[in-house]
C-alpha cells in the first residue's frame, strides 16, 4: 500500500527528487539550511583541492590534514542533514493541521486565459507535491510524450493503407473540467487517503471562489495537469477501444486518433461515437478546429499537431515547423530587437550583448545550467523530427532575422548576428553556454509569448 501520508520521510523524498532535479529548494524555502548547504560545498572544495598538495607535503603530514577535513566535512553534512528533517518535520505538523489552507492566486500570462499558481510557502509546495505523486503512483498517471505521439504518426502514415484521420481539440480545457464530477470521482475512490482527497478539494474550494464559476479547475497549477489526466482517462480508454480505430493520442486536449471503418461501416459513426463520448464529460470539442481527412494513395495533404506541419504524399511523411511555431519564433526575434532599440539608450553595450545572447539562445541550443539531469533546449531539441524538406521553414525564420537585422545602424552588430542561423544551429546542433543570470535576462522579454 502505497503511503500517502504529508510525513517529514515523504517530503525528504520530494526533497531529493528536487535537488536532483537541479531544483535547489534551500534557496527558496530555507535560507538557514543554504547556508549550511553552502559550507557543506566549501569544504568539499576544500577537500578535494588539498589532495594535489600530496607532493608538497609529508607523508603523515598529508593524512592529517586530510583526515581533519575529512571530519569538518563530516559534522557539516551531519549538521545540514539535522537542520534538514528539523525543517521537514515542521512542514509536516503544519500539512496535518486540519486548518491548513492552499491559497491560490491569478496571474496574468498574456494569452487572454487565467492562470493561477499556489502560494510559495514551503508547506503548500512540499504538499501539492506528494498528493501529485500519489496520484501519479496510485493511477500511473502521466501526459503523454509529444516526441514519441509525432513518431508514431509519421510510421502508420507511411503505409499506403485507406484510413481516416481525426484532429481536433478541447473547447476551453482545464475551465470547463465539471468540478462536481471531478470531486463525486474523488469522492468515491478508495485507493485515495482522506488528506490526499482534502487537499484536492481546498484547491478545487480556493479555484471556484477565486474564478466565481461553478466548473473548471485552475490552469497552471500543477495539480491540474495531474487531475486532468485522471478526468480524461474514460474518454481515452472509451476511443482507444473502439472498434476501426488503430490510433489514439492526446496531449492535454489536443487530440488525434485514426481509424479504418469496416467493410460495411460508416466512418461517421467513429465521429458521433467520440461526440458523445465527449458530451458524457461535460465538455466540447471545438467544431472550428476539428479537421476529417481522408488518407489514400493518390491524396495528398498535410495538418499541423504538437508544433509540426505533418505533410503525406503516398505514403511519402515529411514534417516540417507548424505555422504557428514560426510565428512564435518570429515574434521572439521581433520582441528581442524591439527590446534592445527601447533598452539601448540607457546602456547600448549591455543592450547589444543582451540582443545577441536572445538570438543565439533561439537559433542554437543551450544545456540549462545548475540542472542535475543535463537537459538541454534550443531549436534542434524543440523541433528533432524536422526532416530534409522541412528545413525550408528553418530558412523562412533566417530571412526573418535577416530582414530585422539590415535596418541595424551598427555594422559591428550587424556582422555579428549575420552569424546566427537556425538552419545551421539546427543541422550543426550548435551550441552556446549562458549563466543562471543571463538565462533569466533572455526569456524574460518573452514571457507572455505562447
Amino acid at each position: 500500500m502505497l503511503d500517502q501520508s504529508f510525513s517529514p520521510k515523504n517530503f525528504r523524498k520530494i526533497f531529493d527528487i528536487e535537488n536532483r532535479k537541479g531544483n535547489y529548494l534551500e534557496k527558496r524555502f530555507f535560507p538557514e539550511l543554504l547556508e549550511i548547504t553552502q559550507e557543506v560545498q566549501r569544504k568539499k572544495n576544500e577537500y578535494e583541492n588539498h589532495k594535489s598538495k600530496k607532493n608538497e607535503l609529508t607523508a603523515e603530514e598529508y593524512i592529517e590534514d586530510l583526515e581533519a577535513l575529512g571530519e569538518e566535512l563530516r559534522q557539516l553534512k551531519e549538521q545540514r542533514e539535522a537542520k534538514i528533517g528539523e525543517e521537514l518535520e515542521k512542514i509536516s505538523d503544519e500539512a496535518l493541521h486540519s486548518d491548513l489552507d492552499i491559497k491560490i492566486k491569478e496571474i496574468d500570462i498574456g494569452m487572454g486565459k487565467a492562470a493561477y499558481t499556489i502560494e510559495d510557502k514551503a508547506v503548500s509546495y512540499f504538499t501539492l507535491r506528494q498528493v501529485q505523486y500519489n496520484i501519479r503512483r496510485i493511477y500511473k498517471v502521466k501526459q503523454s510524450n509529444r516526441h514519441h505521439i509525432i513518431c508514431q504518426l509519421r510510421e502508420l502514415l507511411s503505409d499506403k493503407f485507406p484510413k481516416y484521420i481525426v484532429k481536433t481539440d478541447i473547447v476551453g480545457f482545464y475551465e470547463n473540467i465539471p468540478r462536481d464530477q471531478l470531486i463525486s470521482k474523488i469522492n468515491g475512490d478508495p485507493y485515495l487517503s482522506i488528506s490526499t482527497k482534502k487537499i484536492i478539494k481546498k484547491v478545487l474550494y480556493e479555484y471556484g471562489k477565486l474564478s466565481g464559476s461553478p466548473k473548471g479547475i485552475p490552469r497552471g497549477i500543477g495539480l491540474s495537469a495531474y487531475l486532468s489526466e485522471l478526468y480524461m482517462r474514460k474518454l481515452d480508454m472509451e476511443i482507444y477501444r473502439f472498434p476501426g480505430v488503430i490510433y489514439y493520442a492526446r496531449y492535454v486536449d489536443d487530440i488525434i486518433f485514426i481509424f479504418c471503418p469496416p467493410a460495411n461501416g460508416n466512418p461517421i459513426d467513429v465521429g458521433r461515437f467520440f461526440q458523445t463520448q465527449i458530451s458524457s464529460l461535460k465538455l466540447e470539442y471545438n467544431s472550428a478546429k476539428t479537421r476529417l481527412i481522408r488518407s489514400h494513395p493518390s491524396n495528398e495533404f498535410f495538418f499541423e499537431y504538437l508544433g509540426y506541419k505533418i505533410q503525406v504524399d503516398a505514403g511519402n511523411v515529411s514534417i516540417g515547423l507548424s505555422e504557428k511555431k514560426k510565428t512564435r519564433y518570429k515574434t521572439r526575434i521581433n520582441l528581442a530587437f524591439s527590446d534592445y532599440l527601447y533598452s539601448r539608450k540607457n546602456s547600448e553595450r549591455q543592450s547589444r550583448k543582451l540582443l545577441v545572447n536572445r538570438l543565439k539562445f533561439l537559433a542554437a541550443n543551450t544545456r540549462l545550467v545548475n540542472n542535475k539531469k543535463n537537459v538541454v533546449s534550443g531549436i534542434y531539441f524543440s523541433n528533432p523530427l524536422i526532416c530534409k524538406k522541412g528545413i525550408q521553414d528553418l530558412k523562412e525564420l533566417d530571412d526573418h532575422l535577416k530582414s530585422k537585422t539590415s535596418v541595424l545602424q551598427s555594422k559591428y552588430l550587424k556582422s555579428t548576428i549575420f552569424k546566427q542561423s537556425f538552419i545551421e544551429g539546427f543541422e550543426k546542433i550548435r551550441f552556446y553556454k549562458f549563466k543562471p543570470s543571463e538565462l533569466e535576462q533572455i526569456v524574460e522579454v518573452w514571457k507572455y509569448v505562447r
